[in-house]
């Protein structure tokens, strides 16, 4: 996945869409292989939100890629 790449979270309870804003290049970092995320409104988050999470997560599935 990269920046710009269009994401969808497929738990079962939640499946809002989202952006990737970085990917976090740094092998001296326990983020390494992770990703900043923006995501779009959701029941408990009606302007959206942000959060960085593991690029091979279960739940991620890549909707567009960017490019």
């Amino acid at each position: 996945m990269k920046a710009g790449d269009l994401v969808r979270w497929t738990h079962p309870n939640d499946q809002p869409i989202g952006i990737v804003l970085e990917v976090i290049s740094d092998p001296m970092s326990f983020q390494d292989g992770h990703m900043i995320i923006f995501w779009g409104p959701d029941k408990t988050h009606p302007h959206g939100h942000r959060g960085i999470y593991p690029a091979q997560h279960k739940y991620m599935e890549v909707v567009s890629e960017a490019r």
